[in-house]
């Protein structure tokens, strides 16, 4: 995890648009950070480095996590209503819990998580890759 990068979230939502301008292509590295209980509402995740980052109980509305890495990240009890997840690898993450109303998932990879209690109402969801065994339907 890159210090620098961790900062960024003090700020308002606008900030880490800023920084993206400023700094592409460069990623933002917050991987094994404790994001729990934070309010990141409206954040600009793309291509991010957020492997193993607990996000729990976490308000991620309207975030964006375009090809974000977020590999056994946690995400229990988070809300992410209207999220995009647009290519995204959550490989093995906790997903329990999480209210996903309205959010776009497209070509997200969720092999090996954990998304029991998820709410997909109204979710946006095309060619993702679910946990082996999973009866999609009954999921939204």
């Amino acid at each position: 995890m890159n210090p620098e990068h961790f900062k960024l979230l003090d700020g308002p939502a606008d900030d880490l648009t800023k920084w993206h301008r400023k700094h592409s292509p460069m990623q933002l590295d917050l991987k094994g950070a404790d994001l729990s209980g934070r309010d990141l509402k409206g954040r600009d995740f793309s291509r991010a480095i957020l492997d193993g980052v607990n996000f729990s109980s976490s308000n991620l509305d309207d975030a964006v996590f375009t090809e974000a890495r977020m590999r056994h990240a946690d995400f229990s009890g988070a809300s992410m209503k209207k999220a995009i997840l647009y290519r995204s690898n959550c490989a093995g993450a906790n997903m329990t819990n999480v209210d996903l109303a309205g959010a776009s998932l497209y070509r997200c990879v969720l092999r090996e998580a954990i998304i029991t209690g998820a709410n997909f109402k109204a979710a946006k969801v095309f060619k993702v890759a679910w946990p082996e065994g999973l009866d999609v339907p009954a999921h939204g």
